[in-house]
């Protein structure tokens, strides 16, 4: 979820958030960094981490949930304050 956070809050206002993302090298750098290093601790340092490492099942279902945040945060983007 933490990485579509960082997507949906990439630009406030906008409902595209995408739009200029492949523009942007820093968030790309800063986005992939963040992919990298969440599957090193939950993969790899469990002990340290206090984490158990994900079944392929584990990880997609995480991707979905995180997926849902998007069209959610379209509708709030979408109320009027």
């Amino acid at each position: 979820m933490q990485v579509f956070n960082e997507v949906n809050s990439r630009e406030m206002e906008e409902i595209d958030v995408f739009k200029g993302i492949w523009e942007n090298h820093v968030f790309i750098a800063v986005l992939g960094c963040t992919v990298f290093f969440q599957i090193v601790i939950v993969e790899y340092l469990g002990t340290f981490a206090n984490t158990t490492p994900l079944s392929l099942v584990q990880w997609i279902f995480c991707l979905g949930v995180g997926y849902g945040s998007m069209p959610l945060a379209v509708r709030l983007k979408q109320i009027p304050v």
